[in-house]
């Protein structure tokens, strides 16, 4: 049997794995789960044990849950334990990682009879050793700041910001705030002003545009698919590019693989772009070469001056809702540096003060803000 033992808040365990994967072996596994929850497993006679826990994002996160049970249930075959004598048991899992807790659940009761349920929810993160000779697993938590995925009340400065975006202390807002054709303000802003001004005034010059903090990278395939087509509907023949970055590296790879599963309102509203761009199968969009070769997707830190500049247009959506304003005012100065003139520029919250500070203008209309 599988019993859990919750230590005080101010009391830690030893050295640990952590990440993505299945722990498997005799002895003590010794795991990071975060805020993700986590499945155990032990053999009737604990002579073995396994941990699997998943920190990827939400369009790659029940896929992997699902090969990683996989795995490690062929583990146990092999030694000779069926799925039906297995002990399991579920814990963890913060606030913010709700949505984890339910498909692991879900998956856990359809494999095994008699599923446990430790510990979960809370704003906490999670340490756990788990003993798999006597079933005991060692809990350690330590309190989490609900900034780290409250954007209504965050207000990082530039200095603390970056170590949990970096880190995936935010991954779940960042992840779970993402999709397809978001703002739909700046698509008509590309539609009916930002093109039509590269067309006029640099016609024979690439049109380049940043995803800044693209996180799972839906946007940027989004814009990709847009300004695509609105330069071929005006018969232009200057080249584009996105530029698309994120400063976790977990999700910029992820993006590259250009797999998605597609939300039933994403699918009645622009299925028309997922099969001209892609192969749409269900609810999973898989997108072809023809679209992929007009995206760069890369890290980066926004605190950084950026390296590549010229850009027509700078959409942000992911960032100002979590930093204070000193933090917002450092991140447009990089922006503005990266424009071409005239520029555009797409963010969260700003104050008016700073944008006129910045020599900003505001294009109601789309809600863009224009460097001139």
């Amino acid at each position: 049997m599988i019993r859990f033992k919750l230590l005080a808040e101010h009391e830690s365990l030893p050295a640990h794995n952590k990440g993505t994967g299945v722990w498997f072996g005799a002895g003590a596994l010794n795991v990071d789960i975060g805020q993700n929850p986590v499945l155990l497993l032990r053999s009737p006679d604990g002579s073995v044990g396994a941990a699997l826990c998943s920190n990827d994002a939400a369009n790659s996160y029940k896929q992997s849950i699902d090969d990683l049970l996989k795995t490690v249930l062929e583990k146990f075959e092999r030694k000779g334990f069926q799925p039906s004598s297995l002990e399991s048991a579920m814990l963890g899992g913060a606030e913010n990682s709700k949505w984890k807790w339910v498909h692991l659940q879900k998956i856990a009761k359809k494999a095994f009879a008699n599923l446990q349920e430790g510990e979960n929810g809370g704003l906490y993160y999670r340490t756990i050793s788990f003993e798999t000779k006597s079933g005991v697993v060692t809990v350690a938590r330590k309190k989490a700041n609900p900034n780290d995925w409250n954007p209504a009340s965050a207000n990082l400065s530039l200095e603390s910001g970056t170590k949990g975006f970096s880190e995936g202390n935010a991954g779940g807002v960042v992840a779970n705030a993402t999709r397809f054709f978001r703002q739909e303000s700046t698509f008509k802003a590309l539609r009916e002003e930002v093109i039509p001004t590269h067309l006029r005034e640099t016609p024979d010059q690439p049109f380049l545009f940043w995803s800044a903090a693209c996180s799972a990278g839906a946007e940027a395939y989004s814009y990709a698919m847009y300004i695509h087509r609105t330069l071929a509907r005006a018969g232009a023949t200057c080249p584009f590019r996105v530029y698309a970055t994120d400063i976790n590296q977990t999700l910029v790879e992820g993006a590259k693989s250009g797999e998605y599963k597609v939300s039933k309102s994403d699918i009645a509203n622009f299925k028309a772009y997922f099969q001209r761009y892609g192969t749409l199968e269900g609810d999973t969009v898989v997108f072809g070469k023809e679209i992929k070769q007009f995206i760069t997707f890369g890290t980066f830190d926004l605190k950084q001056r950026p390296r590549k500049t010229g850009f027509r247009m700078v959409v942000c959506a992911n960032v100002f809702q979590y930093y204070d304003d000193d933090a917002r005012m450092h991140f447009l100065e990089n922006f503005i540096s990266a424009v071409t003139r005239p520029g555009y520029i797409f963010v969260g919250p700003t104050r008016d003060s700073t944008l006129r500070e910045l020599g900003l203008r505001k294009l109601a209309k789309y809600n863009v803000l224009l460097a001139e």
